[in-house]
């Protein structure tokens, strides 16, 4: 509404009937207005009214606004009260001022707007960082949380420089660094740190198929049974015929073993592992400690001590295992007694503790050695072995040194009687007590002995380093180490309970899901390469042209005409297999014969690979690759010198191969190209489940993993090289140095 005055406002010149009408139009609108006044009221020092009740409010922009009194102090009202920033006269956000009033919606206002698409605010200019997310950094394009467009650094696909990682970008180091054995990592959703949500730690389980590992301890019921234990979770056990490997629940160290009889047999040893054997099978116990546990001894099966690092002592009741530690950190190396009132243990440093039935006290020791086993006849009758050939000895009333032939460390130490006691030591080292004095005996073994344990004077075991096991039958001592391989150099499988491997022997072991077992090969050669068309037709390769077939029930030789080495085998089915070996050779087997196929190639071939009988492809020394279309070997463009060991693949246009230094080449069905590498370690073997889901091993337990994005670092657990592998998906097999194998199950390959 307008004051009359100005809608009268006057105006020069004279009358005229059109003024007459107008001044009509002007009395009724007077009229009509009265009414209205009656009840309005004048605004101050602005040029209008507002009905009674009402506040007359300037909007800001010259003109003034009439509020009821509901519309006082509110958003929406189109004035900008107290604590207000901005009022457009609506409620709505991403108009240039938000619902609430409190922002103008521009960024760098230190406000998160996401009605204009922003996921964080930070400030520029005088704008202070209000959020506990910014760290009180404001918008930047560099670093800090947000960028200066609003939108978060964290997630943006680019990792900013004070970002750990970022959610879209992939983490290009392994989980093996962060202590798991598998996976890439993730990022936080603050960018801030690793997420370790994707990684995992496998299923590996150390299959030693013999005693190649070494053995940490002995004990026995008698002369025909005999239990032998050490590394990776070793369990042997000796019949009076032979040493047997048994099945292990871990593939931890074992340290110590001992029993009460043949089916009560417990082992010790690593991260607190404790297992029993009731005659049937080992078991594992539950531990109270996840301290190594280096000895165990008991005077029956219903009372046990092992003891271990940092003072660990248990005693097992028949029950459970129960902490009885004493008030000390030391290395405790074993434990003995004459009965459970009159118990000894043994450690770093010369200590020496007694357990009277009650309590843990310690003896004065007249050694600074560290003392490694202990053995009595009797209460009065103790000896202790220890480094630089000690030997202690306690007659019941003091411990006292014994003249000693041997500046060797000593690590074990039993006998017969008090006349008749032996100690083994390093470099193969035997003694022999004879209630005179220590004397040296004649050992042909080189490795460190660590146990020994007899069931007589004419029956005594010694074990240690690389399996060795020694005999002495009253007049010396006999090698009783299994005939084990150095290398295994090839492993295929048809399946996760018929896996075939082979050594640098010519031997050949087949895995039936619960043990490995050694086959007539028929050949002393080396063989470096087995593959089958199934468990009842499979090849073996070797030296000088070797060729065995086993047909699910024997193996035989196989005539061939060639007599370089041949590396690696594979085929597309029974009646087309291909064989690959020293300069250049190829040999193809058609089913009824092998026969020489033509290569120009003069660089040994190491491996073979093919999607079927007309895509079959060859690797080889200086990077050599051969592919064949089912008429013709030609030589392929490689994109490397360096010799290739292994290829595989999931498809014609999907081929991996590996070799020295690291290098990893994939080929698309067009072109080689090299891969980037995370080692340098020469790798030896490639196998996979599809084209995301690739491996290879090689040397020094070089252990990768392709996920479709890139090549990563995997902890194998050895430092052992990794000569072969194969696997179906779900269950890998790895082998290699000192008879190595590795097995690994999962639930399913990833998608």
């Amino acid at each position: 509404m307008r004051w009359l005055g100005d809608v009268l406002g006057s105006r020069r010149g004279g009358w005229t009937p059109r003024h007459a009408a107008a001044l009509v139009f002007v009395v009724t609108l007077i009229a009509t207005m009265g009414s209205c006044l009656q009840a309005g009221k004048r605004c101050d020092g602005v040029d209008g009214f507002c009905p009674i009740g009402y506040a007359c409010v300037p909007s800001g922009d010259g003109r003034h606004l009439c509020l009821a009194p509901d519309h006082i102090n509110k958003c929406g009202n189109e004035v900008i009260e107290d604590g207000e920033v901005c009022d457009d006269g609506n409620v709505q956000s991403g108009d240039g001022c938000s619902a609430d009033c409190q922002s103008d919606e521009d960024c760098g206002n230190g406000i998160v707007d996401p009605a204009r698409g922003e996921t964080c605010d930070c400030g520029t200019d005088d704008i202070e960082p209000k959020h506990a997310q910014c760290r009180g950094q404001q918008n930047s394009t560099t670093g800090g949380y947000c960028r200066n467009d609003c939108k978060t650094h964290c997630g943006d696909g680019m990792r900013a420089e004070n970002e750990i990682c970022d959610p879209n970008v992939p983490v290009m180091t392994s989980c093996a660094t962060l202590r798991y054995d598998f996976g890439r990592p993730g990022c936080t959703s603050a960018c801030d740190a690793l997420s370790t949500a994707s990684c995992g730690d496998w299923n590996w389980r150390h299959q030693d198929v013999g005693p190649s590992a070494s053995l940490q301890d002995l004990w026995g019921s008698g002369p025909q049974d005999v239990f032998a234990v050490g590394e990776g979770g070793t369990i042997l056990r000796y019949d009076g015929q032979r040493w047997e490997e048994m099945s292990s629940t871990t593939s931890a160290w074992l340290n110590g073993v001992w029993g009460s009889g043949p089916q009560d047999v417990f082992a010790v040893g690593q991260g607190g592992t404790i297992l029993r054997y009731d005659g049937q099978r080992w078991e594992e116990m539950s531990s109270t400690t996840s301290a190594w546990l280096n000895g165990v001894w008991g005077s029956g099966p219903q009372d046990v001590f092992a003891a271990g690092e940092d003072g660990t002592i248990l005693r097992y009741d028949g029950q459970r295992w129960i902490d009885i530690s004493p008030a000390t950190t030391t290395l405790l190396h074993d434990v003995w007694g004459s009965g459970p009132q009159d118990v000894f243990a043994v450690g770093e440093d010369g200590t020496i503790l007694r357990y009277d039935g009650q309590r843990w006290k310690g003896v004065q020791s007249i050694t600074s050695e560290s003392l490694y086993d202990m053995w009595g006849s009797g209460p009065r009758d103790v000896f202790a072995v220890g480094g630089h050939g000690t030997i202690l000895h306690y007659d019941g009333d003091r411990w006292q040194a014994m003249e000693s032939t041997t500046n060797e460390l000593l690590f074990g130490v039993w006998g017969s009687g008090p006349q008749d006691v032996f100690a083994v030591g390093a470099g193969g080292a035997i003694l022999h007590y004879d209630g005179q004095g220590w004397q040296a005996m004649e050992s042909s073994a080189s490795e460190s002995l660590i146990g020994v344990w007899g069931s007589g004077p004419q029956s005594v075991f010694a074990a240690g380093e690389a399996g060795t096991i020694l005999r002495h039958g009253g007049q010396g001592w006999q090698d009783m180490s299994l005939n084990m391989a150095e290398w295994l150099l090839g492993v295929w499988g048809s399946g996760p309970r018929s896996v075939f491997a082979v050594d640098e022997w010519g031997t050949i072991r087949r895995y039936d899901g619960q043990d490995w077992q050694a086959m007539d090969s028929t050949t002393d050669e080396i063989l470096f390469g087995i593959w089958g068309s199934g468990p009842q037709d499979v090849f073996a390769v070797g030296a000088v042209g070797a060729i065995v077939h086993y047909n699910g029930e024997r193996w035989r030789i196989m005539e061939t005409s060639s007599l370089k080495s041949l590396f690696d085998v594979w085929g597309s089915g029974p009646q087309d297999v291909f064989a690959v070996g020293e300069g250049g050779t190829i040999l193809r087997y058609d089913g009824q014969g092998w026969r020489v196929r033509r290569s120009d190639m003069t660089e040994s071939l190491n491996g073979v690979w093919g999607s079927g009988p007309q895509d079959v492809f060859a690797v080889g020394d200086d990077g050599a690759i051969l592919h064949y279309d089912g008429q013709d070997w030609r030589t392929m463009s490689s994109a490397t010198s360096s010799s290739l060991q292994a290829v595989w693949g999931s498809g014609p246009q999907d081929v991996f191969a590996v070799g020295d230094d690291g290098t990893i080449l994939r080929y698309d069905g067009q072109d080689w190209q090299a891969m980037s590498s995370p080692t340098s370690s020469s790798l030896r073997a490639v196998w996979g489940s599809g084209p995301q889901d690739v491996f290879a091993a090689g040397e020094n337990g070089a252990f990768l993993r392709y996920d479709g994005i890139s090549w990563l670092k995997l902890d194998s657990m050895t430092d052992r090289d990794l000569r072969a592998a194969w696997g179906d998906g779900r269950t890998s097999f790895v082998v290699g140095e000192h008879g190595t194998i590795f097995r690994h199950t999962r639930p399913a390959p990833p998608r």
